[in-house]
């Protein structure tokens, strides 16, 4: 039933392709109104030469913005892809026998928002959200920041990570269990460069590095899963 998004379907490459098109739209639209007669285009569309010069000059900016959004966003995408990628092989290679690791989930609510990764074993089922901050964090009511030398720094950029992870365990058991409210899945932030300060008011467990999570799993004790 778990099974992993196939590389050419997953997120990063359908934002990517549409912002490649809205890229190319907005370029094939600047090239075209650079080339236009605007004595002719302003009789055409009955402006004044002034307006038709505006108009023309003002219609390939949005098609350009979507494009340039587009592309900033899958590059970001690109990059969790590819640390859910990093951080799956290691579980893959340092869990024992017994331990099935699901990186890109896609959950079937309908969401394009991928699950970066589920394991699964004899504990139960674990969705882990990786993070590659750097340096220290630290973590207020789910809200996350990273410290500087005099105090709280800035903000973690998009959703909280905590939040996330929760909704996302909510998902795959939402997936995996026709009773949701006794199935155990747990869910972890785990990060694989930052050090942990305070995450004592985080809503979800907070980890540093790989080797934890292994640890985590390895140690609990076994529980039985009721579906």
């Amino acid at each position: 039933m778990l099974g992993s998004v196939p590389p050419a379907k997953r997120q990063w490459r359908r934002t990517l392709r549409a912002g490649l098109f809205w890229t190319a739209l907005g370029l094939g639209t600047a090239t075209i109104s650079y080339a236009l007669s605007l004595d002719m285009a302003a009789r055409s569309l009955g402006f004044e030469r002034r307006y038709a010069e505006l108009f023309f000059a003002l219609i390939p900016i949005p098609p350009l913005a979507l494009g340039v959004h587009g592309l900033a966003l899958a590059l970001r995408l690109r990059a969790a892809s590819a640390l859910a990628d990093r951080a799956a092989a290691y579980l893959s290679e340092h869990l024992p026998d017994g331990y099935v690791v699901v990186p890109h989930y896609a959950p079937h609510d309908g969401s394009d928002e991928e699950v970066p990764m589920v394991v699964i074993g004899p504990p139960g089922v674990l969705v882990v959200e990786p993070r590659d901050e750097a340096g220290e964090v630290l973590c207020y009511d789910d809200n996350w920041y990273t410290t500087q030398k005099y105090g709280v720094g800035r903000r973690f950029h998009g959703p909280s990570p905590s939040q996330r992870a929760r909704w996302n365990a909510a998902r795959v058991r939402d997936d995996i269990s026709t009773d949701p409210a006794r199935m155990r899945v747990e869910a972890v932030v785990v990060f694989m460069s930052a050090h942990i300060a305070d995450v004592s008011r985080s809503s979800v467990a907070a980890l540093e590095g790989l080797p934890a999570i292994v640890d985590r799993l390895v140690r609990t004790p076994i529980h039985r899963i009721v579906a």
